[in-house]
């Protein structure tokens, strides 16, 4: 199985992902500061350029959507309320839940489809 590698910048901001045998061999022959990321962990996220790495959890996330949201102990990023469901009604309508931080809730939406 092969072994993946990050390489975070010192605000640790994924800058790339590479497939290589070691962490040591990374930082020799690379430089910079790598951790491991797994593609096939159901308990982590997988590394990708842009997302954060989380030391304490030992996991990275995407970035802060909003700022209202809090990042969930698997690295997930939860919004104050959860997003309600849909009714089947409003799946066939072509609704769609939009996330407004302005008033802090859940706005339904349409997908306009071209006819």
């Amino acid at each position: 199985m092969p072994n993946y590698f990050a390489e975070i910048d010192s605000s640790n901001v994924v800058l790339r992902v590479i497939v290589c045998d070691t962490k040591e061999w990374c930082e020799n022959s690379l430089g910079g500061t790598w951790v491991q990321t797994y593609r096939d962990d159901s308990s982590k996220n997988p590394a990708g350029r842009g997302m954060i790495y989380h030391a304490d959890k030992e996991n990275f996330s995407s970035t802060q959507p909003y700022p209202s949201w809090v990042l969930d102990n698997n690295c997930d990023w939860q919004p104050p309320t959860p997003m309600p469901d849909l009714t089947q009604e409003e799946i066939d309508a072509n609704k769609y839940y939009n996330w407004e931080e302005s008033s802090g809730s859940w706005i339904i939406e349409t997908i306009e489809v071209p006819p």
